[in-house]
């Protein structure tokens, strides 16, 4: 993987039409969930920028929990993004996470996965936390592979109630 060009971002207002592509590639792919985000179809780019920034502030949360949204950019073009609440509900410890993340259908398996999750993990240590939860759902080997790269240490198989699949549910050590 080619390092020029990459970096992690907030999602700002220049970011519509990398954004809107993004989006585009999971759509196109049949995928109608991207892991780790959460803009609204019928918000507008500025709704969605406005949204994210509000509740890293920790408001307008409705319910949630403080979290951030990131961005992986390469040569301005997103490639993943990752989705890290600050604190766990006691229904996160159970059946969530800290962190979510996707990476587009055409980048998979080129190291994407790992640098979002390395960059959660930094993004933790900056809030003092000293270990997270992360889970994937138990057919998904990728993730699996690249929680446990990332120092993952598996506390057991669950069954998510919401979704009556099971998740693979690990902690890694910060």
């Amino acid at each position: 993987m080619n390092r020029t060009g990459l970096k992690f971002v907030e999602l700002d207002l220049e970011h519509e039409s990398a954004l809107a592509d993004y989006l585009a590639e999971f759509e196109s792919e049949g995928e109608s969930r991207v892991h780790g985000y959460f803009g609204k179809s019928d918000w507008s780019h500025a709704e969605i920028v406005d949204h994210l920034k509000a509740w890293s502030r920790g408001d307008r949360l409705a319910g949630f929990v403080p979290n951030s949204t990131r961005f992986l950019l390469v040569n301005d073009r997103i490639v993943g993004n990752y989705n890290f609440r600050h604190e766990l509900s006691p229904e996160l410890k159970q059946c969530g996470s800290h962190c979510g993340y996707s990476v587009r259908p055409s980048e998979r398996c080129k190291g994407y996965g790992s640098l979002l999750l390395q960059d959660a993990k930094d993004f933790a240590r900056e809030r003092g936390l000293d270990r997270i939860l992360v889970t994937c759902n138990a057919e998904n080997i990728g993730s699996a592979s690249v929680i446990e790269r990332n120092g993952g240490v598996l506390e057991n198989v669950a069954l998510d109630p919401a979704t009556n699949s099971s998740l693979r549910r690990y902690w890694i050590e910060l």
